[in-house]
């Protein structure tokens, strides 16, 4: 299985990206399960190489909706169900859902594994507001719940990302289109939260076509 995505390197706890050379699902993700379609991929300097992939539905891994899955060295795998929809070939990304039918997720830390939820608590749910609400930027906001900590992706800028720790504390951002850093204030629950769900959801999510 080929690769043709992006990497990222960490040096001084910051992590820039950067193109990387194909390569196949296997040198990234030796642990991957059989039958992944791999979309992302990455090059963690001082971690190792990570993928981003689903596992469709009839996968005998991925469950019965299916789901997305993080593997590689130096970060902690993670899996994304998704909310009332399944995960096929074709649409193999996660819809985040509203915060009363979000998408779960589970990092598994070196002691036990670590449940959370994914959702968009700004949407409303159904009509016109919620349509016109969209376009707005704050609206579009993605939370994160896991560990105790909450987490917020939003579009920064010109097609730029943020996410952002509970108390203020900068994770992770994009500068310039093609560059991205993790703070130094960032650690493995930070990386494997951030990572699978940038690498699980569609951007369209929280970068609306209006108002950037």
């Amino acid at each position: 299985m080929a690769l043709g995505g992006v990497a990222w390197g960490v040096r001084a706890g910051c992590w820039h990206l950067h193109p990387h050379q194909v390569l196949s699902a296997e040198d990234f993700a030796p642990d991957l399960p059989p039958g992944a379609l791999v979309s992302v991929a990455w090059l963690l300097d001082g971690a190792g190489r990570v993928v981003g992939g689903a596992l469709p539905r009839g996968n005998p891994h991925g469950g019965a909706w299916g789901k997305r899955v993080l593997r590689g060295e130096g970060i902690w795998p993670a899996e994304m169900y998704p909310p009332g929809r399944e995960i096929t070939a074709e649409l193999d990304l996660v819809e985040p859902g509203s915060a009363a039918d979000p998408a779960r997720i589970v990092v598994h830390g070196p002691l036990h594994d670590i449940p959370g939820l994914v959702d968009q608590p700004g949407l409303p749910t159904a009509g016109w507001t919620r349509m016109v609400t969209r376009l707005r930027r704050d609206s579009r906001r993605i939370r994160i719940q896991a560990g105790g900590r909450t987490w917020w992706i939003r579009a920064s800028r010109m097609f730029g990302v943020r996410v952002v720790r509970e108390n203020g504390v900068d994770v992770y951002c994009t500068r310039g289109g093609r560059q991205a850093m993790f703070s130094a204030e960032a650690d493995d629950l930070d990386v494997s939260v951030v990572l699978l769900t940038l690498g699980s959801i569609p951007s369209s999510t929280y970068a609306p076509i209006l108002g950037f």
